[in-house]
């Protein structure tokens, strides 16, 4: 190698190196690597121009191609505090492999402000935005006004958005308990300090929705704290032996709470009261009883994600049906 190629590995070597290898310019050097149509340059300046990109192992600028294209090939996907969990894992990796199957690169960022959001945006020029969480108005407007080319949203501008697949969860749990004979429902969520309270809460609008259909009374709501006697303290007045109770935990640690206090009432399950989780979380089929839970292919739904956001509805809702399902076990 010569001390002029040398020089170029040493350093990052740029379009202009190649272009001084080859003889040509700039701007041939562009029109060549990125085969640009419509332009009249010899088979053998081609060749020229390839040969020296490869011997200098020349890799084109990430940046110079975004400021070509006028944005990056990021996409931020912009999370929230809620969304953690057993499920959350796999749904967020099926987004970025999705997206990086489409060349897109995928950058998580939990949502705190949206001068935040908005600070980071500026600097990247992304690609596009998929917020899963709820923006405001204000800011789905700033970032569309910004130029970032693709942006989905599924919090709809509204921070008390509707999550109607969170309330088909619950639905599906209090649809399952009624047709094991629950006469009346609890809805079992998490302390309001839990940062996936939202989700409860359309947890509980889908079991109340299932509970009317019916014809019987709306669920009771309790907060089910991670210490016995608080929660002891919690269950106690609102379950009794007897049969036709039916508990729909919002998931499945909220669950094995629920189990315990009804050993320590001396509470059979399922004879005095069903109990069904949600997530399917690997524990619950050793507990005892074992739990009945609510799968949901949290994969599948990241995947419907990215189709909604690449414009694909047809994929988006390709398995809708059969990404959330009761998995039976003993405890109703």
């Amino acid at each position: 190698m010569s001390p002029e190629q040398d020089r170029h590995v040493r350093r990052r070597v740029t379009a202009a190196d190649v272009a001084r290898l080859s003889g040509v310019s700039r701007a041939t050097v562009s029109y060549v690597l990125n085969d640009v149509p419509g332009q009249t340059i010899p088979a053998a300046t081609r060749e020229r121009v390839r040969d020296a990109a490869a011997r200098l192992a020349y890799v084109p600028s990430a940046a110079a191609a975004s400021l070509r294209r006028g944005h990056s090939r990021i996409v931020v996907v912009v999370t929230e505090r809620a969304l953690s969990g057993f499920v959350t894992e796999p749904f967020l990796r099926a987004i970025s492999d999705r997206l990086a199957e489409e060349g897109l690169v995928p950058v998580t960022h939990q949502h705190v402000s949206d001068d935040a959001l908005h600070a980071l945006l500026d600097e990247i020029r992304p690609y596009g935005v998929i917020a899963l969480t709820a923006l405001s108005e204000q800011a789905t407007e700033r970032i569309v006004s910004s130029g970032v080319p693709h942006v989905y949203s599924s919090a709809h501008g509204d921070p008390s958005f509707p999550r109607p697949w969170e309330e088909e969860i619950g639905q599906l749990q209090a649809e399952h308990l009624i047709a094991r004979g629950a006469q009346r429902l609890i809805y079992a969520g998490p302390t309001v300090e839990n940062p996936r309270a939202v989700m409860a809460r359309s947890r509980e609008i889908g079991a109340a929705r299932a509970c009317t259909t019916a014809g019987l009374p709306l669920p009771r709501q309790v907060d089910v704290p991670h210490d016995r006697g608080r929660a002891v303290a919690a269950l106690a007045p609102l379950i009794e032996r007897g049969g036709g109770v039916g508990i729909c935990a919002f998931d499945d640690e909220v669950a094995v709470v629920v189990l315990a206090v009804a050993e320590q009432l001396g509470l059979s399950v399922p004879g005095d009261v069903g109990v069904i989780g949600v997530d399917n979380a690997p524990f619950g089929a050793f507990l005892a009883p074992p739990l009945t839970t609510v799968s949901i292919d949290a994969a599948g739904s990241g995947r419907s994600v990215v189709a909604r956001f690449l414009g694909d509805s047809v994929s988006a809702g390709a398995d809708a049906s059969s990404r959330t399902y009761v998995i039976h076990r003993s405890s109703t």
